[in-house]
């Protein structure tokens, strides 16, 4: 599962979004996403490091709480799981940014897998059978968690000591404390969430991730390689 000695990563499905930096946050811009196919589900990664990791579960139509959506959000990651030969009993273990449903919402299909969260929200939400990660703690070889607040109060990101494409590299797997490569190119920062806790913080930790990597892979679209923006 290492290559060097080295942690591999393999997004397994990109999240998309319903609004970007450019765009005005709407309900009725969101429904027009929604039509076209864009569900807005998180990006989900896995980590082979000893043990397989998935950070995140790639949920989409998270508002669409039916029981059709649910179906339809689990047979999406089962088969992209497949689509690498991968199947939801072999995750040891499932990471959770941040208790949004976007991020959590297919976690039942992980039955055997142990649930791992910051210790902050594992005590806010009292979240029965998981464990709580404190910050710049390893949970492999290579990969350590940190705190990021400001999406929510009790954020955390993954830092990975990883080789990609035979290059020694630091990816960052952010979730939404860097929303997407238009959130972090512009400066601005995502609030549309009930439970948002800081403007300033949230940018203490986009400045924490950037400086901690090479390569940013972001809660909701593609990776990017991590520079910096005219904003900072």
């Amino acid at each position: 599962m290492h290559c060097n000695g080295h942690p591999r990563l393999k997004i397994i499905k990109a999240g998309t979004l319903c609004c970007e930096a450019s765009e005005m946050a709407s309900i009725f811009n969101q429904q027009i996403k929604f039509d076209l196919g864009i569900g807005g589900g998180s990006t989900a990664t896995l980590i082979e490091a000893g043990r397989r990791i998935l950070v995140d579960t790639g949920f989409d139509y998270e508002c669409l709480s039916t029981s059709d959506i649910s179906k339809r959000n689990k047979r999406n990651i089962v088969r992209a799981l497949r689509d690498w030969g991968i199947n939801p009993d072999d995750i040891d273990a499932v990471f959770i940014t941040h208790w949004h449903r976007d991020h959590f919402g297919n976690l039942e299909v992980f039955k055997k897998a142990a649930h791992l969260a910051s210790k902050g929200l594992v005590k806010r939400i009292g979240l029965d059978g998981f464990q709580g990660v404190g910050n710049e703690e390893e949970i492999a070889e290579g990969v350590k968690v940190v705190l990021t607040p400001g999406h929510t109060i009790d954020h955390a990101s993954i830092i990975v000591d990883s080789i990609v494409s035979s290059v020694k590299a630091r990816v960052a797997i952010a979730g939404d404390a860097i929303v997407s490569h238009s959130y972090f190119q512009s400066g601005q920062i995502w609030q549309y969430n009930a439970d948002f806790y800081s403007i300033e913080v949230a940018r203490q930790s986009i400045l924490r991730l950037t400086s901690l990597s090479d390569i940013i892979i972001p809660g909701h679209g593609v990776p990017f390689f991590t520079f910096k923006p005219k904003w900072m």
